[in-house]
Formats: structure tokens, sequence, C-alpha cells
């Protein structure tokens, strides 16, 4: 009798079950992104928040997706928030991107990979709560470790 045989059938069936479920998402306008100390639970639900920062009581315009989620353009007054909420995908894969506009934008859209796997979970950068401040200059995130909106990136290079 060759044991382990016998699991690979039910074994596949679970992880195409989870894999499945966990691509969908779930979106809030102004949700609260409770401070849990730091604890992170590797395939637990993810949120990401985003906040218009961008100054000049500016109206922030964006429209964010992944590839199995499309939220739809949006308006974000100044200082108001957004947030949606999703499972990550078992081998590394999530990827939710968004363009930003705003009145008086000489280039176009911009476009940010909100999150990021490879990005959003590795070292002191992991986050369950992605909180993003978007400013003229780029998006800024929330650190855990040193309290501030500090961790920022440029634009992606592409204009849409």
């Amino acid at each position: 009798m060759d044991t382990p045989k016998q699991y690979l059938t039910p074994m596949f069936i679970l992880i195409i079950f989870l894999t499945t479920k966990s691509s969908q998402a779930d979106h809030n306008n102004n949700i609260r992104v409770p401070n849990d100390n730091g604890s992170v639970f590797p395939f637990g639900k993810v949120t990401v928040k985003i906040i218009n920062d961008l100054g000049d009581q500016l109206t922030l315009l964006y429209h964010c997706r992944s590839k199995d989620d499309d939220f739809g353009n949006q308006t974000l007054q100044p200082g108001e928030s957004w947030s949606f909420r999703f499972s990550r995908q078992y081998f590394g894969r999530t990827l939710f991107f968004c363009k930003f506009g705003w009145p008086r934008l000489p280039s176009g859209w911009y476009s940010f990979d909100i999150y990021k796997d490879h990005r959003d979970t590795s070292g002191d950068n992991w986050c369950q709560k992605c909180v993003w401040k978007i400013r003229q200059t780029g998006p800024c995130r929330f650190s855990d470790v040193t309290k501030q909106f500090d961790i920022c990136y440029p634009w992606n290079k592409s204009l849409f």
C-alpha cells in the first residue's frame, strides 16, 4: 500500500479551491483600518487604503483594478480615503494597480502598483494593512516601524 498517493487528489482539489477563492476582493469607502500591533497572517485578508494627500485642495481621480477585480473610476476629495480588502494568492502573484490623476495635471495619468506581493510581503516592508498617501510626487506608504508615511516610491514610468 502506497499511502502518500492517496492524498494527492484531495490536496490538489484543496489547492485549486483556495487559489480560486483567494482572488476575490471587496471594497468600502472610508473603511477603518484597525491597529493590530503588527501581527501578520500570511494568507489572511489584506487591506489597502488610499488617502488623497495631493494638497492645493485638489480632487484625486483614480481607477484601481487587478486581473480579476475592477473598482471603476472613483474620486477622493482632499483628505478623504477609500479602501478595499482581498485575500492574497498563495503563489505570490497578487497585483493591484491604479492610475491616478488630478485637475491641472499636464502629463495625463500616473500609474502605480498599489499592491505588489513581492514588494509588500518582504522584510520590514511587509504590510497586512497597506495605507497609502497619494502625493503629487508619488505614493508614500505608512511604515509600522517608523510610524510615518516614509516608504515612498516614484510613479511607474509609463503614463496612461
